[in-house]
C-alpha cells in the first residue's frame, strides 16, 4: 500500500495570478496611450509597471504549478502538512476519527488513545493548541480539511478510517 497524497487548493495565488495579469495589461495599455500621444512620462511609467507586474506574473505562475500537501496518509500514520498541522502522527496513539462542525466549515478530529502522552510530546505552540481544542471540547488534534482539493471531509474521514483499520488489524 502506497501512501495517500491530498493535495491543497491554493486560491489565493489564482487571486493573485489574476490581478497580475490584469495589472500587467493596465501598464500596457498605459504605455501604448503613452506612444499614441508622445508623452514619455507615461511611456516610461507604463514599461516599468509591465516589467514590475510580468516579473510578478511569471511568480505567481511558478507557484500556481507548485503542488503542496495537505495531508499524507501513509501506512504508519498521518503526517499533516498544513500550516498550522501537527505533523506526523503514528496510527498506534489513535482510537478513531470523527467530523467536527464549527464555524461552518468541517475538520477531523483524531480520538487519540493516551491524550496526555501524546499532548505531553508536542511543541509548545502545538500543546497550547491541543490544549484549547480540549478545554472547547473537541478533540485534542484536528486537520483542517476546508482546503483540500477535490475531496470532502467525509471521503477523507473514510480513507482514514480504512487505514486505521489496516494498521490495527495488522499490528494489533
Amino acid at each position: 500500500m502506497g501512501d495517500i497524497i491530498i493535495e491543497e487548493t491554493n486560491h489565493r495565488v489564482f487571486v493573485i495570478l489574476l490581478a497580475n495579469s490584469f495589472m500587467l495589461v493596465a501598464s500596457l495599455a498605459i504605455c501604448v496611450f503613452g506612444f499614441k500621444k508622445e508623452n514619455k512620462l507615461y511611456i516610461i511609467a507604463g514599461l516599468l509597471a509591465a516589467v514590475i507586474f510580468a516579473v510578478g506574473f511569471i511568480i505567481a505562475i511558478t507557484q500556481a504549478l507548485k503542488e503542496k500537501k495537505l495531508l499524507i496518509i501513509s501506512v504508519d500514520g498521518i503526517n499533516d502538512c498544513s500550516g498550522g498541522g501537527f505533523g506526523f502522527i503514528s496510527f498506534k496513539d489513535i482510537k478513531s476519527f470523527e467530523i467536527i462542525r464549527h464555524y461552518n466549515t468541517e475538520s477531523i478530529g483524531i480520538i487519540l488513545e493516551n491524550r496526555k502522552d501524546f499532548i505531553s510530546k508536542l511543541a509548545h505552540q502545538k500543546w497550547k493548541l491541543a490544549k484549547r481544542n480540549l478545554y472547547l471540547k473537541q478533540p485534542a488534534i484536528q486537520i483542517h480539511t476546508e482546503r483540500a482539493k477535490d475531496m470532502d471531509p467525509e471521503d477523507i474521514l473514510t480513507l482514514l478510517q480504512k487505514r486505521l483499520r489496516d494498521y490495527k488489524r495488522l499490528y494489533e
